[in-house]
């Protein structure tokens, strides 16, 4: 054989298999490759959307945790002001409560200041009026005297 004969059939082979390639191999080849290329493009775009979602996720939930921060502070403060309200209502309670004691107390005191002054005066009259009595009694000389008085103070003592 000649070399340029075995060149042409060893092209023509080529151009066949190039020609077989092509038509039976590189078609499926091809369709595999966009398939892919649309799966890829496909995930990339869901991936896009899922940062997205992911972000307005995160921005509703700082916005939901910012306004549950803002109510919690509020109802914090509404519970100092009331807890600020109770107490002053209790104070004012207690001294007006403490006023009314002081003065039951203030009251019973002069009660019993009074019975007692009562008491001490009785008890004076009728000391004085016995010590009159005995003087009366006995001719009294300054050491009887002095004897009746002590005897009265030890008796009021």
């Amino acid at each position: 054989m000649n070399i340029n004969a075995t060149l042409i059939v060893e092209m023509l082979t080529f151009l066949l298999f190039v020609w077989f390639v092509m038509a039976v191999v590189w078609p499926p080849v091809i369709r595999a490759l966009e398939k892919r290329r649309a799966q890829i493009a496909e995930g990339i775009a869901s991936a896009e959307n899922g940062r997205r979602a992911l972000e307005d996720a995160q921005k509703e939930g700082e916005k939901l945790l910012a306004e549950a921060r803002d109510k919690a502070a509020a109802i914090l403060k509404q519970a100092e002001e009331r807890a600020q309200v109770v107490v002053e209502q209790a104070v004012a309670k207690s001294k007006v409560e403490a006023e009314a004691l002081i003065a039951d107390a203030r009251r019973e005191l002069d009660v019993q200041l009074k019975a007692a002054k009562r008491d001490l005066y009785t008890e004076i009259a009728g000391l004085a009026l016995k010590a009159a009595g005995q003087v009366v009694m006995e001719d009294l000389n300054d050491e009887k005297h002095h004897k009746i008085v002590s005897t009265l103070v030890k008796t009021w003592s």
